[in-house]
């Protein structure tokens, strides 16, 4: 396993990947669908990541795009945890 990374740079990381895939992080606390201990393991799970590089040209890519929310990549360590949470509302 390599060291953790910075825990700001994976905190940011991980809600802009929220943004990017549309999904509804304070929302889903509120909901108790995330727990604080769900919140504290994605940031983790993030920190652990391998493919932070091509995270941070995915999430340019995306947040360029004018295509709307999309899936998280395939490389995500919380990709599932983005599936499953509330998506945020059209406005």
């Amino acid at each position: 396993m390599q060291p953790l990374g910075n825990l700001s740079r994976h905190l940011h990381l991980v809600k802009r990947m929220a943004r990017a895939t549309g999904t509804a992080l304070d929302t889903s606390v509120q909901d108790g669908q995330l727990s604080i201990s769900d919140w504290a393991d994605a940031i983790t799970r993030c920190r652990g990541c391998a493919r932070v590089a091509e995270c941070e040209n995915w999430l340019s890519e995306a947040e360029l795009s004018l295509s709307g929310p999309r899936p998280a990549p395939l490389a995500c360590e919380n990709r599932d945890l983005f599936r499953s949470l509330a998506p945020l509302a059209a406005e």
